[in-house]
C-alpha cells in the first residue's frame, strides 16, 4: 500500500491541483494507493465534496510538522510520499518513488529532484534541489517504520523551516540512508510574497538556532551560534542583490531584505537569552491531539490538599496521556521545592523566586503577610511572562492552562496563544454574599474590615470580568458558577465550559468505618458558609436524639463567625478548627452525614471526599460538587436570596434533609463511594477537560 501525504492551509486551488497530479502519477503504479489530505486550520476549511477520492482530515492548524505527522498516523500505507501544495508532480514521480524503496530494502528513504522555472527572489519564492540534500518535504518518500521509529517531524519546528532536512538527518542517523532519485521528479513555481510576511521570517532563526544546535557539525558559518542564523540571512540577501541600476528593483530589495534582517537581528539581541540554554533533544509528533501546554498557577502537587493537590492530579494525568507541560511556577524563597511532581516524561519546571521573607517587616502581621505575599508573587509572575514567551517563540504552546485563579497576572497576551482560564472562584460571588451578610451580626470582624474587604473584591471583579472576557475560553467547576460567570462578567455561553476539579480514589480506599452520632460541617467559619442555618438546625434538634455536630475549619483574615457557633453553649457542638487534610477526611469518615450549606461555593471538593469515603451530603444548589450525583446519597436545600432582609429573615433549615439520610444502609455507602469515583477520578475529569478545550480551540 502506497500513501501519498499532503499538509495544505488557505489554498484550496493550489491543494485541489496537486491532487489532480498526484492521482495521475499514482495511476501508474500497480500497488493500491490512497491521498491524505490534511487541512491545517484553513478558514474557511475545505470541504469534502472539492477532493473527491481523498482522504480529507481537519488539522489544528499548529504548523506542518504536526500535520504532515497526523496525516501518516491516519495512511494506511508502508510507503509514505510528502509532497506539498504548492508544487507540481511528474507523471512517473510515485513510481520512481516506489521502484527505489521496492529495489533496495536497506534503504530508508529516498528523496528526488526539485526545479523551479525561473522566478524573480525579490518577488516570488521557490525552492530546489538538484542532488537531494535539501530532503524537502515536497519530495521525499520514506518507509512508514523509519517515519515512526524517529518519533515522526520534530514538533519543536512549528514553521515550514528547517522540520524536513532535522527528520531526514534522524532517521539517517537512527535508521537507514537516504538516497537521491533523479527521476522522482517535482517542479515548484514561483510564489509571490508579501512584504510584511517576508519580514515576518526574520524571527526563523529560533529554528536556526535549534537546527545549528542540534547538528554542529553541519554548520557551514564559523560565527557563534547566536550570530549565525543573522549573518546566514545577510549572505543569502547579498547573493541576490539587483546587477543593474533599477530604481524599483533596489529599492525592493533594500525594504524587503532591511526589514527581515531587522526582524532577524531584534530577535538575535532580545530572544537569545531565553533559547540559549533550551534543550536541543527532538520532541516526537507522532501522538496524535496531545497538546504543548504552558501550565501556569500553583505547583501542581498530588500528594497535597486543595488546589495544588488537584493541580497535581490533573497535570500528572495530562501528562499520561502524552501531552507535554511546561509548569510555570512563582515560589518564594521560604518555600519547599515547588517541583511536587518530579521528573515525568514531558513535565518541564519553569520557576520564578520571589524575595518574599518571614520575619520581615512586611510580614509581621497576618494581614500584611496575606498582601505582601500576593504582591510579591505577582512580580514574579510578571517576570515569568518573559519566560513563557521566549518558549512560546521557540515552539508554540497551543494553549496557556491557567489554573486556580482568576487574574491572568504574568500570563502573555499574544494573538497566536490561547489562554483558558479554570478558576477556583469568582470575586463577584465572594462580593455578593460578604455585601448581603454585611448586617446578619455572625461575624465577629469589625464593619470596617467587611468593607474593606467588599471594595478589594469589587476591585478584583473589574479586573477578572476584563481577564474573562479577554481569554480564549473559561472553564468553570459547575454549572451554578457558569452561569455566575456569565452573569457578572458578562462572558457569553458559548466561551465557558464546565471541569469540574477532580481527586485521587486511591488516598480514600480504607475500611467503611463505623459512623457515630456525627453531623460533620467542613470549611473556613468565614462569610458565605450558611453558618446561621447550622446554627438554627442545632437549635431545632430534638433534645432526645443524640447528634454531635462538628464544626471543622478556622476563621479567615476578613470573616470570623467561630461566634455563631461559640454561643449555641450546647453540649453537642464542638469547634474542632483547622485539621490537617488526612485528619479532616477521618473526622468526615466516622459522620453519618456532611453538611454544606454553603450560599456560595463552586466547587466544594470535601463534599467530594465525603461522598469518596462513603458519607452522604446535604448540600445546597451552589455546592458544584454535588451536581449529577445521584439523590439518594445527596440532599438538597434551599438558600436565600442574596440581599441583606432576606438574610436576616430566612428560616430555612437543613434539619429534615439530614433525617432522611441519618439511617443509610450500607450498600447506598457503596453507592456513595461509586458516585465519587464517576464524578471525580482524575481520568474522568482530564477527559472532561480534554473534550472542552479541544470544543473552545475550534470553535
Amino acid at each position: 500500500m502506497i500513501s501519498v501525504v499532503i499538509a495544505s492551509k488557505n489554498r484550496r486551488d493550489l491543494a485541489r491541483r496537486v491532487v489532480a497530479a498526484v492521482k495521475v502519477s499514482l495511476s501508474g503504479i500497480a500497488e493500491d494507493s490512497e491521498i491524505v489530505l490534511v487541512d491545517d486550520g484553513s478558514s474557511p476549511p475545505y470541504r469534502e465534496d472539492d477532493f473527491p477520492e481523498v482522504r480529507l482530515l481537519r488539522g489544528a492548524g499548529r504548523g506542518p510538522a504536526l500535520a504532515r505527522t497526523a496525516g501518516v498516523r491516519e495512511a494506511s500505507g508502508d510507503i509514505i510520499l510528502f509532497t506539498d501544495d504548492d508544487v507540481i508532480v511528474d507523471d512517473g514521480w510515485a513510481g520512481a518513488a516506489v521502484a527505489r524503496l521496492r529495489a533496495e530494502p536497506d534503504i530508508a528513504g529516498v528523496t528526488g529532484d526539485t526545479s523551479s522555472p525561473p522566478y524573480d527572489p525579490l518577488y516570488e519564492h521557490s525552492v530546489e534541489d538538484h542532488d537531494g540534500g535539501s530532503f524537502l518535504t515536497c519530495n521525499i518518500a520514506y518507509r512508514r517504520e523509519a517515519f515512526i521509529s524517529v518519533g515522526g517531524f520534530d514538533r519543536q519546528f512549528p514553521h515550514a523551516a528547517h522540520e524536513d532536512r532535522d527528520l531526514a538527518w534522524r532517521i539517517i542517523a537512527q535508521v537507514g540512508p537516504v538516497v537521491f532519485e533523479p527521476t522522482m521528479k517535482v517542479v515548484h513555481p514561483g510564489r509571490s510574497f508579501a512584504v510584511l510576511a517576508w519580514w515576518k521570517r526574520g524571527r526563523l532563526v529560533v529554528d536556526d538556532w535549534l537546527l545549528l544546535g542540534r547538528y554542529p557539525e553541519r554548520q557551514a558559518s564559523r560565527r557563534p551560534l547566536r550570530f549565525a542564523p543573522l549573518t546566514g540571512a545577510a549572505h543569502r540577501w547579498w547573493s541576490v542583490r539587483p546587477r543593474g541600476v533599477s530604481v524599483r528593483r533596489w529599492s525592493r530589495w533594500v525594504l524587503v531584505a532591511s526589514g527581515q534582517l531587522a526582524v532577524s537581528a531584534w530577535f538575535v539581541l532580545t530572544a537569545w537569552k531565553g533559547q540559549r540554554d533550551r534543550s536541543r533533544d527532538p520532541i516526537s509528533s507522532w501522538e496524535h491531539d496531545k497538546y504543548r501546554i504552558a501550565y501556569i498557577g500553583p505547583s501542581p502537587d498530588p500528594s497535597a490538599g486543595g488546589a495544588p493537590g488537584v493541580a497535581g492530579l490533573i497535570v500528572a494525568e495530562l501528562l499520561l496521556r502524552g501531552h507535554q507541560v511546561d509548569v510555570f511556577v512563582a515560589a518564594s524563597r521560604e518555600d519547599d521545592d515547588p517541583r511536587g511532581l518530579g521528573d515525568r516524561p514531558g513535565l518541564r519546571y519553569v520557576i520564578e523566586r520571589s524575595s518574599f521573607q518571614f520575619e520581615k517587616w512586611y510580614s509581621s502581621s497576618r494581614l500584611s503577610k496575606m498582601i505582601a505575599s500576593q504582591v510579591f508573587t505577582a512580580r514574579a509572575r510578571q517576570r515569568l511572562r518573559s519566560h513563557i514567551e521566549a518558549q512560546h517563540l521557540a515552539t508554540p504552546y497551543d494553549f496557556v492552562y491557567q489554573f486556580s485563579t482568576f487574574e491572568s497576572v504574568g500570563v502573555p497576551r499574544l494573538a497566536d496563544l490561547p489562554v483558558f482560564i479554570h478558576p477556583s472562584v469568582h470575586a463577584a460571588g465572594e462580593a455578593r454574599w460578604i455585601r448581603a451578610e454585611s448586617t446578619s451580626g455572625l461575624s465577629s470582624r469589625p464593619w470596617w474590615t467587611t468593607l474593606l474587604v467588599y471594595l478589594w473584591m469589587s476591585v478584583r471583579s473589574l479586573r477578572q470580568a476584563s481577564d474573562a472576557n479577554r481569554a480564549s475560553g473559561i472553564l468553570a467547576l459547575s454549572s451554578a458558577m457558569a452561569r455566575h460567570i456569565e452573569e457578572d462578567y458578562g462572558v457569553a455561553a458559548r466561551r465557558i465550559r464546565v471541569v469540574p476539579n477532580c481527586l485521587d480514589p486511591a488516598l480514600f480506599e480504607r475500611p467503611m468505618l463505623a459512623t457515630h452520632e456525627v453531623v460533620s460541617v467542613v470549611g473556613r467559619l468565614v462569610v458565605r458558609k450558611g453558618l446561621d442555618d447550622m446554627a438554627r438546625t442545632v437549635r431545632e434538634w430534638p433534645v432526645t436524639t443524640p447528634v454531635t455536630f462538628e464544626f471543622i475549619g478556622a476563621e479567615s483574615l476578613w470573616s470570623d463567625y467561630r461566634r455563631a457557633i461559640d454561643k449555641l453553649a450546647d453540649d453537642r457542638v464542638v469547634r474542632l478548627g483547622h485539621l490537617s487534610r488526612a485528619d479532616t477526611v477521618d473526622h468526615i469518615a466516622r459522620a453519618r452525614v456532611l453538611v454544606q450549606a454553603s450560599r456560595y461555593e463552586p466547587f466544594g471538593l470535601t463534599v467530594a471526599e465525603a461522598l469518596a469515603v462513603g458519607v452522604p451530603v446535604v448540600v445546597t444548589a451552589e455546592v458544584g460538587a454535588a451536581e449529577g450525583v445521584d439523590p439518594r446519597v445527596c440532599r438538597e436545600i434551599d438558600i436565600p436570596v442574596a440581599h441583606p432582609r432576606s438574610v436576616r429573615q430566612w428560616r430555612g433549615s437543613a434539619r429534615s434533609a439530614i433525617a432522611e439520610l441519618w439511617d443509610m444502609p450500607a450498600e447506598l455507602r457503596d453507592l456513595a463511594r461509586e458516585e465519587a469515583r464517576r464524578l471525580f477520578h482524575p481520568g474522568v475529569v482530564v477527559s472532561q477537560l480534554e473534550d472542552a478545550l479541544r470544543d473552545l480551540l475550534h470553535r
